[in-house]
């Protein structure tokens, strides 16, 4: 693995992480009977206070664009998405 691609697999990694925290404080908020402590692991200030607001205020069209441009789609592995409409979860693809 070269250079390159180590950075876009870490920004990947970091991305995922920071929004799946993200996602877990907004659940612990909106459950206040929940017996679990906020938990902010130390560091990722950029993350938390500038990537994920941003990251959610963004439309998917403008996110999927970046991705493209940096190479960090399957689409560049040689594999096709299935098409979707909007609002439609993903599914696999049928089986041929």
């Amino acid at each position: 693995m070269n250079r390159r691609d180590e950075l876009k697999r870490r920004l990947r990694a970091q991305s995922e992480h920071h929004l799946r925290l993200a996602a877990m404080e907004e659940l612990r908020r909106s459950h206040p009977e929940a017996t679990a402590a906020p938990y902010h692991p130390p560091g990722g200030a950029f993350w938390r206070r500038v990537f994920v607001p941003v990251y959610r205020r963004l439309p998917w069209s403008l996110k999927r664009r970046a991705m493209t441009a940096l190479g960090m789609t399957a689409e560049g592995h040689g594999w096709t998405a299935p098409e979707r409409r909007s609002g439609e979860p993903w599914r696999p693809p049928p089986v041929a």
